[in-house]
């Protein structure tokens, strides 16, 4: 008479499922390794590609011109320092920062200015007397901020 045998809790399950699920698994390790050789394969071939066409990619690519601005404050007494400063990108070191204030319709050169840094920063200082609201922003290599409002009190 045969005993009831109870399979334990992990399984010892049927022997030749494991033989199968171990030759799958050998054969989709196979199969990735195939298809990851292939692939090498080819980004050798893109790179040899890539390296014979290195100066007319190098020609294409062109970095847009552009400044930000951002300022210390907002609301300020008249004669107060108010700091602007941003980034710029695709704009060489030592190029020109100009402030300018926007006077009825007309964008007027104000005089404050200074020069992008090795990282692309810059840093200006602007006082000014008169008593209102305004508008700042920086001009360099032709590329323009957009404004930063200013409020200046008594």
């Amino acid at each position: 008479m045969r005993r009831a045998h109870k399979e334990p809790p992990y399984g010892r399950g049927n022997t030749n499922m494991h033989k199968s699920f171990g030759r799958r698994i050998v054969a989709v390790g196979a199969g990735l390794g195939l298809a990851a050789g292939a692939y090498i394969g080819i980004g050798a071939l893109q790179a040899d590609a890539a390296t014979q066409h290195t100066s007319t990619a190098a020609a294409a690519v062109v970095v847009k011109k552009s400044v930000t601005v951002d300022a210390s404050d907002w609301i300020v007494p008249r004669w107060s320092k108010v700091r602007y400063f941003g980034k710029t990108t695709g704009i060489a070191k030592g190029t020109k920062v100009q402030v300018q204030r926007l006077e009825g319709k007309k964008w007027v050169t104000f005089p404050a200015s200074t020069t992008v840094t090795s990282k692309g920063t810059y840093s200006v200082y602007v006082s000014s007397g008169r008593v209102g609201k305004f508008q700042f922003r920086v001009v360099v290599a032709g590329v323009a901020s957009k404004p930063s409002y200013l409020t200046i009190t008594k």
